[in-house]
């Protein structure tokens, strides 16, 4: 991969690509060709195409975007850009909520990446298509045409979350005009985070300087904060779950967000969901971590014992009888968070409990 910008690019994404012809047909074919094996993809090529292939045909648009928006990470038109404009315009939610949107001519002259081009990856996306069939990517972002990183991009490549997103634009702006934004850290930089700090556009900030910070990489964000200033908040909270069979997604997700609020924490700083085997197929602790849109994660009894004994974890005699070991959420944390700590031990209500531990790895 050439470029900078395809860097921890999501190689496990679920891919969708449509064609209205059959020359889009030969250039999505040669996109999905070229893509890593890890990366799940599907066609969808219009009916009045003569070779389908063993391709999934469609009639409208319209009757395939709307569920395809839903299931989708990233979204390839293979057609006019005003036709795609159309289709996804009601669909649109949010700079941390939509799918990376690509544009292609039929030829695949040009990739343009049309939304979700810094946190959806769009941007990254057009640079690897470039890479793959030779298509040049039209990227309009300014702070790329200008030659700069943006921090919504930094925050893809960590995969970091923002907060708020409406801070983004200042933001981004101040970068523009003053090519320089402060940056402070709550937490102990990695060897993987080199290529930021060797940035010239970023200043990295001591304790002492940090309310001169435009960027905080925090996972515990305070609410008096400055226009000019946002939160990068790193997935470091684990969350560990225990509930009574057919618990509503509703309730786990009331006693989730308590949980992290005692913590002065975000919701963005969950990794996962995590809980025993026996509630692989609990569809409130699966549509929860949909709603999320963090990994729903379960562990064998042994496993979750094994920790319960080491760590002399809380013990519940209710539950020890009922599935053979004598807790869930914290032990169930703990291994989400591969051996993290344990910020806040078991909470219970609602018929359902709830523990968080912290990942090692800051």
């Amino acid at each position: 991969m050439k470029s900078d910008m395809v860097e921890n690019l999501d190689l496990k994404s679920n891919v969708t690509l449509i064609s209205l012809t059959d020359r889009g047909l030969d250039t999505i074919l040669r996109i999905g060709e070229g893509l890593p094996k890890t990366v799940a993809r599907r066609f969808y090529i219009h009916e009045k195409v003569v070779e389908q292939g063993n391709n999934q045909p469609f009639s409208r648009l319209s009757d395939i975007v709307p569920s395809l928006w839903q299931e989708s990470s990233v979204l390839i038109f293979v057609m006019a850009t005003g036709i795609v404009v159309r289709q996804i315009a009601s669909l649109i939610e949010g700079k941390d909520q939509d799918p990376a949107v690509l544009v292609l001519d039929e030829n695949g002259k040009f990739v343009i990446p049309l939304l979700s081009g810094h946190l959806g990856g769009a941007n990254a996306w057009a640079n690897l298509i470039s890479d793959l069939i030779g298509a040049v990517p039209v990227i309009t972002t300014a702070t790329d045409v200008r030659g700069m990183t943006a921090p919504d991009e930094y925050a893809r490549r960590y995969g970091w979350k923002v907060e708020p997103v409406h801070h983004l634009p200042k933001v981004n702006r101040l970068l523009l005009e003053q090519r320089l934004l402060k940056v402070w850290a709550n937490h102990p930089w990695q060897p993987e985070h080199k290529t930021w700090l060797s940035d010239p556009h970023y200043r990295f900030l001591s304790e002492n300087e940090k309310d001169q910070a435009n960027v905080i990489i925090d996972a515990f964000p305070k609410s008096n904060l400055k226009s000019d200033c946002l939160y990068l908040i790193p997935p470091i909270l684990s969350i560990g779950v225990g509930c009574r069979r057919g618990v509503a997604r509703e309730v786990i997700l009331d006693r989730i967000t308590s949980a992290v609020e005692q913590l002065g924490a975000s919701l963005k700083a969950i990794s996962g969901i995590y809980s025993i085997d026996l509630k692989s197929d609990e569809v409130g602790l699966i549509e929860a971590a949909k709603y999320l849109r963090v990994p729903f994660q379960t562990f064998p009894a042994d496993e979750l014992q094994s920790v319960n004994l080491e760590e002399q974890l809380n013990r519940s005699n209710f539950v020890s009888e009922k599935i053979g070991v004598d807790g869930v959420c914290e032990a169930a944390s703990l291994l989400g968070a591969k051996r993290g700590r344990l910020v806040l031990p078991k909470t219970k209500g609602q018929g359902v409990t709830v523990a968080i531990s912290l990942e090692n790895f800051l």
